[in-house]
């Protein structure tokens, strides 16, 4: 990663004067900006790191140039936790007479949830929530935080067995491209969830689908299916020769097939029939517990 010497001097300066707060820096693919305004620049540092090496795999992994060029650096934003929830969202922003990419991280004194997810938002930008969701929340699997929602901790595949025992399982054809058939909605342009439960159960399933699509088919068929989809179309049959009636009752059947670990399948039922809202942040506190638990 290349830094430029102005950004030096303001990081150097920073350390020198605890006073002075550095508010923003480049990279030859983000502009950083600290929303917090305290955010310390040796740490900052470290999360610009960090976003560019999950990018670079991301990109690796589906064989994609970074875009900058065409599309310009993406602002990549660290804020303030929001309602005491890490997360990240990636919005369209305008600048002038043109768009920019914003990848905004609430939460940076921790590992930030859902960076990769987003970071492959801002590479492959779709209409369409599905397509967004099958991307980029496996590459969170592989190269993000596994506390990250949909996973909490867990497999999505454990969430999506804990779903069909309970009943509640949501047909992929219902899982349309707007944020509301997701039990979401939008305030000043960024994502907000208005049902969670629905929102957990759509996730997780389009996690778990997109990851088997990528292990089955390979990263070069879903990145044609996002391709042919620009138009709004979801081209399955075209992508991966298949229906997606086909391709669901083919996940299903594998995931059907798989040794499961049924106590960690009750453990997640049991949290979503006891509190759906709360089902993720009480796995994710087991999930850490355990992990300090096993060093």
């Amino acid at each position: 990663m290349k830094w430029y010497p102005a950004v030096l001097s303001a990081l150097l300066l920073g350390l020198l004067l605890p006073g002075l707060q550095l508010q923003a820096l480049e990279t030859d693919t983000f502009h950083v900006t600290d929303l917090t305004g305290h955010l310390p620049p040796e740490r900052q540092q470290v999360l610009t790191r960090q976003a560019q090496d999950q990018l670079d795999r991301i990109l690796r992994f589906y064989g994609e140039p970074p875009g900058t060029g065409q599309m310009g650096k993406i602002h990549l934003e660290f804020d303030q936790p929001r309602n005491g929830i890490y997360a990240t969202v990636f919005l369209m922003q305008r600048q002038g007479n043109r768009k920019v990419r914003v990848v905004r991280v609430f939460g940076a004194e921790k590992p930030p949830q859902q960076l990769a997810h987003k970071l492959t938002h801002a590479s492959f930008i779709s209409p369409d929530k599905l397509i967004r969701n099958m991307m980029g929340i496996p590459m969170e699997m592989r190269y993000g935080n596994p506390l990250s929602f949909p996973m909490c901790g867990y497999q999505a595949e454990e969430w999506v067995a804990a779903f069909r025992r309970q009943g509640a399982y949501i047909p992929l054809a219902e899982l349309g491209p707007d944020h509301e058939q997701w039990g979401m909605t939008t305030e000043n342009g960024v994502p907000v969830t208005r049902n969670r439960p629905r929102q957990h159960i759509m996730y997780a399933e389009s996690a778990a689908f997109g990851d088997y699509l990528l292990q089955t088919h390979g990263a070069a068929k879903m990145k044609r299916f996002w391709e042919l989809s620009s138009g709004g179309q979801r081209s399955w049959t075209e992508a991966f020769g298949a229906s997606l009636p086909q391709l669901e009752a083919a996940w299903l059947q594998a995931m059907d097939a798989k040794p499961a670990d049924k106590q960690r399948i009750t453990y997640l039922l049991g949290l979503f029939d006891q509190n759906p809202r709360q089902a993720c942040t009480l796995a994710q506190r087991q999930a850490w517990q355990g992990k300090q638990g096993r060093r």
